[in-house]
């Protein structure tokens, strides 16, 4: 059994690592895809296999930001148990530490409590659980939305699309940025000691290529974004300014995306959330949790 620096080379039998060690999972069915300790494959940094004839363990630690890792970490169910991940792991963190790492961040599946006992004895903290949630069209009903919408146009909110609002209005984009700024500011954290980037050009960033604007649902107090949310691009999210929360907006807006998509032929939907609020009110719109949580870590090193 021996620990060597990567090759391009290894990239497809690390993937295969991957799928058996996935395998009792049925990943594929999912649309959201948490951490399956790969993604490092494509990123210039420090990465290690473990061989004992073929490929048993691959862990890297990829950079964040001047003082915050990330770890991937994968172990052949077969060599479990065995030492495998505490000898990758001790390489890794005496790289990140030797860069000037401070923290290492660690993603695990819920339902793999190995791996989740595994992190905890390695001194990482548990900071929340991202908890996925699908919807079916069957399972949900947009009439029995029409009493928030008749409340909520009463007092002048209007809905609207990204597509709407950039053919009208060239600040669009800007006023997006301002209202996710806002919104995000008491979102859990999955790293409560990671500076998150508020530049104009990261807050920016989500809504400049947006895929498919005419699903990307606005909700609007006169010329003021309040909310935003689209089932059909997942990578945006749902958010409510805080000033006009526990009003119904979130639960209305995402009823309004929902039933708009499935006019338009989609019948499945999946969300992520470590939000709770959120997930009542996912759950009010008829998702069901389907079994697929990721654990999210931190570590300071010393």
């Amino acid at each position: 059994m021996s620990v060597r620096s990567f090759c391009e080379s290894d990239k497809e039998k690390i993937l295969g690592l991957r799928d058996v060690a996935y395998a009792s999972m049925n990943l594929e069915q999912f649309r959201w895809g948490p951490c399956q300790q790969v993604e490092s494959l494509d990123q210039d940094c420090f990465k290690l296999v473990l061989e004992e004839g073929d490929i048993r363990g691959y862990g890297a630690g990829y950079q964040l930001d001047e003082t915050h890792f990330r770890l991937n970490l994968l172990v052949h169910p077969e060599r479990r148990r065995q030492g495998v991940g505490s000898q990758l792991l001790n390489r890794i963190e005496a790289e990140v530490s030797r860069k000037g790492g401070k923290y290492l961040q660690a993603r695990a599946f819920e339902s793999m409590p190995a791996s989740l006992k595994f992190l905890f004895a390695r001194g990482f903290a548990q900071i929340h659980t991202m908890r996925g949630l699908s919807l079916r069209a069957t399972d949900f009903s947009f009439d029995k939305c029409q009493p928030l919408a008749q409340q909520l146009a009463a007092r002048g909110f209007v809905l609207t699309t990204l597509k709407d609002e950039l053919d009208s209005d060239a600040n669009a984009i800007d006023k997006l940025a301002r209202l996710y700024k806002v919104a995000r500011e008491d979102w859990p954290s999955p790293d409560p000691s990671w500076h998150v980037d508020t530049s104009p050009e990261q807050l920016r960033a989500p809504f400049t290529d947006v895929k498919h604007p005419e699903y990307f649902s606005i909700i609007k107090n006169k010329d003021q974004y309040v909310g935003f949310t689209s089932a059909k691009n997942l990578a945006t999210g749902t958010a409510v300014h805080p000033a006009y929360r526990n009003l119904g907006l979130a639960t209305y807006l995402k009823a309004f995306d929902i039933d708009r998509c499935i006019a338009a032929g989609e019948d499945y939907f999946e969300s992520a959330t470590a939000n709770p609020a959120m997930q009542r009110v996912n759950e009010k719109l008829g998702y069901r949790y389907n079994g697929l949580a990721e654990v999210r870590f931190v570590k300071e090193l010393q």
